[in-house]
């Protein structure tokens, strides 16, 4: 498994491997509404480019594809953490957040933090990151909770 940062040609995979995830495990932690609203966004083209592409977004990656993506803004903000559907469990999520944990010691930024879903959270907590709020969203009508955590780098 290889890590490097996304670019223009792989929207179209990441779109795939984003709708495709959420369909799959969405189910265990959410309604099916929920679940079909949260997995549509990666058919808005614009809005889903901007997701990608507006932060530093890396890949895993090996000889099937792109098996994960993560994105981090330049304050520390982790906008993404999604693995391929059937790549759970292999350490891919830990290889994305490493790289983006490193990236932001080279940026010199001090907190991370993130709005996690119940389906990230786990994975979130396993990096020392604290929940220090939970927040409800709407999305076309249907509402979602999520928790917010951070994480300071000394």
């Amino acid at each position: 498994m290889n890590i490097r940062v996304a670019n223009e040609s792989d929207l179209p995979e990441l779109a795939e491997l984003y709708h495709q995830t959420v369909q799959t495990h969405g189910l265990r932690y959410y309604t099916v509404e929920q679940t079909q609203i949260w997995a549509s966004f990666a058919l808005n083209k614009r809005l889903f480019r901007k997701f990608i592409l507006d932060v530093t977004t890396f890949l895993a990656v090996n000889e099937t594809g792109i098996l994960g993506f993560a994105g981090i803004g330049t304050d520390g903000h982790i906008a993404s953490l999604y693995v391929r559907h059937d790549c759970l469990h292999q350490g891919i999520g830990t290889a994305l957040m490493n790289a983006m944990l490193e990236y932001g010691k080279n940026e010199e930024i001090k907190r991370f933090y993130a709005e996690a879903s119940r389906f990230s959270l786990g994975l979130f907590k396993k990096f020392g990151f604290q929940v220090y709020d939970t927040e409800v969203v709407e999305r076309k009508g249907v509402e979602f909770q999520r928790d917010l955590v951070d994480l300071s780098i000394n």
